[in-house]
């Protein structure tokens, strides 16, 4: 009976492993990054936040370098952390109403490559992570 209960207890753990592994995965994406997109007129550059909330996740980001008034992405919405693939979208306020840019990506430790992507137009995204 003992060895009944010692399988069955092994096998829940079995069972419920992936659940936690993927959460545990998940966060690789959080953090802090100085994230670039590599536009035909150039890098443009960014400093990121991932952070956990109790609703799942939120991103925000700060341009760096970027021109007083030049205008900003606000904070990322449909989020999805999966492992190490992560993808997003922000929007762009224009006079002719907000653009929407769609990020998608793969962390490998320290720094992540994917694409952002505005109305089918994709460049290359990458970002390093802020060291604290």
């Amino acid at each position: 009976m003992r060895i009944r209960s010692a399988a069955g207890f092994v096998l829940l753990l079995a069972l419920m492993a992936p659940a936690f592994a993927t959460e545990a995965r998940a966060q690789s994406f959080l953090g802090e990054w100085t994230a670039t997109a590599e536009t035909p007129a150039g890098g443009v550059s960014e400093t990121l936040t991932v952070v956990k909330t109790e609703k799942g996740y939120a991103i925000s980001a700060k341009l760096v370098g970027a021109d007083e008034g030049t205008p900003t992405a606000g904070p990322g919405t449909d989020i999805v952390l999966e492992s190490d693939r992560f993808s997003y979208k922000r929007s762009v306020p224009t006079p002719d109403g907000p653009v929407v840019l769609t990020y998608t990506g793969v962390v490998s430790g320290d720094t992540f490559k994917g694409t952002a992507d505005l109305a089918g137009f994709a460049v290359p995204y990458t970002g390093v992570r802020v060291k604290r």
